[in-house]
């Protein structure tokens, strides 16, 4: 890892040597500008005793790590990339973003590459340095941080924050100051989510020309997006869209740092969409996903206010098990049952000035949260003989298949306090209410046992 970040840097300052332009035969790229961001992050996460939770007393972590630059082709095309360090990889550099733009009037603009997928609010603000907590919603949670307490037929977030994707997206920005004319059109199509495995989905090439069949685990959607493709992950494209209604200040292009709402008036109201299928066979047979919702953003006095709703439903196949909850790994996984769960919920957040006047700091903000979500879907248990390959359980569908509820209610309080435009300091407690189904006794009932989890967490975000 300090290998490559050590390449990083020296990279980065030949760039900066050969600022402001850097040329080829045809093309310039000018107006070069740097930009990045890192959090460290020290968390004790509990109880002690919590059965298969996990019990850490302090864990200290590199995480949200991005670098990029923006550019501009020839002095008129905007050109931007960036790169995400994941904490998981260990220093393994992926390419996050890479698109280009091309406005018109300031009306239009299409941008196509490997771009954020506009959906929602919070899924915009995927940098440690533009939101005020130092977890996310539950309904962006990232895998590759500590925003999240799963377990099985726990809900899941229906996408993460941060989502990045292939393909094209036109806007539509009227030049109108009516609140009920919307303020942005937007419109995409992308490769879509894939599966949790890649079942070798490389890019073709002569070197394997088969791709695994569905393994007896069944198909899962990736919904962290760990999956950084540059290729297609099926032969569905997805598409989607997003409406933005907004008032006075509030008008302006998001996204706006979190810490910036209590400089603007009004309200802004989002609405959002997409839908595709995300598992190899597609088509008929195909696993789909379908994700809307809508975000609210306003101000009243020195109180900013944010609230997000989101409703998705999923496909996904898994194997049945028979009447002794053990599993022949012998059957045919492309005749794995099909079963649909649906993941919904909802959070809101009000931030405030805690002290108006810090003698040290820009900004002193505290922060409140409630979050809620939820699964309906068939419940799932774990097999009660091993996977030979991995001598692990497997998840299975019961013999006879039921639908069960589960939830997660979350409370978090935060305080953020922004030393200058470089470092802010974040400090955050949080306690996850998470409700799993016992055993089904004798009447085929069941009832909810109460598990908790609490977090309190301190870090530093740096930015450049």
């Amino acid at each position: 890892m300090k290998k490559r970040l050590c390449c990083f840097f020296v990279i980065a300052f030949f760039l900066n040597i050969l600022k402001p332009e850097i040329s080829s035969a045809n093309v310039k790229i000018t107006d070069i500008e740097y930009n990045g961001s890192f959090s460290i992050n020290g968390r004790s996460k509990g109880p002690d005793l919590s059965g298969f939770e996990s019990d850490v007393k302090l864990i200290v972590s590199l995480t949200d790590i991005f670098f990029g630059l923006n550019g501009k082709l020839n002095g008129k095309i905007p050109l931007f990339v960036e790169f995400q360090i994941p904490t998981a990889s260990q220093g393994k550099i992926n390419l996050y973003r890479l698109s280009t733009q091309f406005p018109y009037k300031n009306i239009f603009n299409l941008e196509v590459g490997k771009f954020l997928v506009p959906f929602g609010y919070y899924n915009q603000l995927y940098r440690p340095n533009q939101f005020l907590s130092l977890t996310r919603p539950l309904l962006y949670a990232s895998p590759d941080s500590l925003d999240l307490e799963i377990r099985l037929n726990s809900p899941r977030p229906p996408i993460s924050a941060g989502y990045t994707d292939i393909g094209a997206k036109i806007s539509y920005y009227p030049n109108a100051g009516h609140p009920l004319i919307p303020r942005e059109l937007t419109v995409y199509a992308v490769n879509g989510l894939g599966e949790t495995a890649h079942r070798i989905r490389t890019f073709p090439n002569t070197n394997n020309l088969n791709v695994e069949g569905p393994p007896i685990e069944g198909v899962n959607l990736d919904f962290g997006h760990l999956n950084n493709d540059l290729a297609d992950n099926n032969n569905q494209k997805a598409g989607g869209g997003r409406m933005v209604f907004a008032s006075n200040r509030l008008a302006l292009p998001l996204p706006i740092n979190e810490s910036e709402h209590f400089n603007l008036k009004g309200v802004s109201l989002g609405l959002s969409c997409m839908r595709g299928s995300y598992d190899l066979e597609s088509g008929i047979v195909g696993l789909n996903y379908s994700i809307c919702g809508s975000d609210l953003i306003t101000r009243y006095r020195d109180l900013s206010l944010t609230a997000e709703y989101i409703y998705s439903e999923t496909d996904f196949r898994h194997a049945q098990a028979k009447s002794d909850e053990t599993v022949d790994f012998l059957q045919n996984t492309n005749l794995l049952p099909t079963k649909t769960e649906i993941n919904r919920g909802f959070y809101v957040q009000a931030a405030f000035p805690v002290w108006k006047n810090p003698p040290f700091f820009q900004k002193t903000l505290g922060m409140l949260a409630f979050n809620r979500l939820e699964r309906r879907g068939p419940k799932l248990i774990f097999s009660k003989n091993l996977n030979l390959a991995n001598n692990l359980p497997i998840t299975a569908f019961p013999n006879q298949i039921s639908f069960i509820t589960t939830s997660i209610n979350k409370y978090t309080v935060g305080l953020n306090l922004r030393v200058n435009n470089y470092i802010i300091f974040k400090a955050e407690h949080s306690y996850w209410d998470i409700k799993v189904p016992n055993l089904r006794d004798d009447n085929q009932k069941y009832t909810y046992q109460q598990k908790d989890v609490y977090q309190t967490g301190l870090s530093c975000v740096i930015s450049f």
